[in-house]
């Protein structure tokens, strides 16, 4: 019986999973801060509302439980939350931006943008993606990763085949070009004698 290899995280996964955790934590904290219960205080400015707040609040909530869910995926290292994780840390800059808009503070938006923009960034690093394409691909059965192989041939022949039958540039170009306008018939002489 050959023995499985103990399974490796990288130290970056590992943030990234922790930087997830966190913004899902600020994001709860966020959400008390709307529903009135907590107060904001960053640099001698405190922020906090006199009644609950329930749209931000709301969303706060359900960013929270999206951000939990991406670090699951980021600790367990699956590929599903490559993609989320940028989805999400790019929807938490544009809600922070919005947010300002309409009665939030800079201060209130600082630790989730700079969280935010951490994980997209990391996430955007090439060789980043391909370690979670591999892990993902090491869960596979050997039956689904047949059916994978199997698959990505078939991608690379129906490729091959579309790059065959399509017309190099330059003869569509000339194909498609209409032909030049024949020059004009040259005027015939006129006869001044009859005016």
């Amino acid at each position: 019986m050959a023995q499985s290899q103990p399974f490796h995280r990288p130290l970056g996964v590992t943030l990234l999973a922790l930087g997830a955790f966190l913004a899902a934590l600020y994001q709860i904290y966020m959400m008390l801060v709307y529903l009135g219960i907590m107060s904001f205080t960053f640099v001698g400015n405190s922020v906090s509302f006199p009644s609950a707040q329930w749209g931000p609040a709301l969303w706060s909530l359900i960013l929270a439980a999206i951000w939990i869910w991406i670090g699951l995926g980021f600790w367990n290292v699956r590929a599903y939350a490559v993609q989320f994780g940028i989805f999400i840390s790019l929807f938490t800059l544009i809600w922070g931006f919005f947010a300002l808009l309409f009665n939030s503070t800079v201060e209130a938006e600082t630790i989730p943008w700079l969280l935010a923009g951490a994980i997209f960034l990391y996430l955007s690093y090439p060789g980043v993606q391909k370690q979670f394409y591999d892990s993902e691909v090491s869960r596979m059965t050997p039956e689904q990763r047949s059916a994978f192989e199997q698959m990505q041939q078939a991608q690379m022949a129906m490729a091959r085949a579309s790059y065959a039958t399509t017309p190099a540039p330059a003869a569509a170009a000339a194909a498609a070009a209409p032909a030049a306008p024949s020059a004009p018939a040259p005027e015939p002489p006129s006869d001044s004698s009859s005016s």
